[in-house]
C-alpha cells in the first residue's frame, strides 16, 4: 500500500513537471541547439552531448528587462540557458552569455541555487567528509564539473542562511573565497522598530 502510495505520487510529480510551463520552454530551448554551438561548448569545457541529454542547457534569443532579468525575444540577443531545479521541478531558468560568463539573468526570481540539493546534502551529511560543499563562482563553472556542487544565482537570506550551516565551503578561487566571506559575513536585515503609545514627558 504505502509503496503504491509513492508511486503514485512519484507519477503526479512527473505529470506536473511535463506541464511546467518553465520545463516545456527548456526543452525547446535544449532543442535549438545547433552543431555549431555544440562545438563552441565542447570547446569552453563543457560535456555538451549530456547535458543536452538531461535537457540542462539550450540557446534562447533574449531581451534584458533590467540587470536581473530576461524575457524571450526572437531578434534578441542568444544566450545559453540552464533550468534551476528544486525538490525535482524547474522553477527558474538561468541565462547568460557563454562569453560572458560573470553576468547572468533570471526569468522568474524563484529559487537561489543551481544544484541547490547539494546544499541541502552537505547540511545532513554524516560525517566531515560529507559535510563539504563545492562551490563555483558562475553557472558556466557549475556546469563545466558536469553540475556538481552549487552556483548560488542570487544572493537572498535564505541563501545566505542555508550556505552558513555547512561546515566546509570548497571553491577553485582566492576571488570566489573573498567573494563568499563577503557575503556570508553580511549582517541580517533586521525591521525597523518603533516605539507606539509612549506618551511625551512635559517639558
Amino acid at each position: 500500500m504505502t509503496a503504491d502510495l509513492f508511486d503514485r505520487q512519484d507519477a503526479l510529480a512527473w505529470a506536473r513537471e511535463v506541464k511546467n510551463p518553465l520545463n516545456i520552454e527548456m526543452q525547446a530551448a535544449s532543442q535549438r541547439l545547433q552543431l555549431r554551438q555544440m562545438n563552441l561548448l565542447r570547446g569552453l569545457g563543457l560535456n555538451a552531448p549530456a547535458l543536452l541529454t538531461d535537457n540542462m542547457i539550450g540557446t534562447v534569443s533574449t531581451e534584458v528587462l533590467n540587470k536581473d532579468f530576461w524575457q524571450q525575444e526572437e531578434s534578441g540577443k542568444p544566450m545559453l540557458v540552464v533550468p534551476l531545479i528544486e525538490d525535482g521541478q524547474t522553477i527558474d531558468l538561468i541565462a547568460f552569455d557563454p562569453l560572458d560568463p560573470n553576468g547572468w539573468y533570471l526569468k522568474t526570481g524563484h529559487g537561489f541555487a543551481l544544484g541547490a540539493e547539494a546544499i541541502t546534502d552537505a547540511v545532513q551529511g554524516w560525517d566531515a567528509s560529507d559535510q563539504r560543499l563545492r562551490m563555483h563562482a558562475t553557472p558556466l563553472d557549475w556546469l563545466r564539473s558536469g553540475c556538481d556542487g552549487c552556483c548560488v544565482v542570487q544572493w537572498t537570506d535564505e541563501a545566505r542562511a542555508e550556505v552558513r550551516h555547512v561546515r566546509t565551503l570548497e571553491v577553485s578561487s582566492p576571488t570566489l573565497a573573498r567573494a563568499l566571506r563577503l557575503e556570508l559575513t553580511r549582517p541580517p536585515r533586521i525591521p525597523e522598530i518603533e516605539v507606539k503609545g509612549m506618551r511625551s514627558r512635559a517639558a
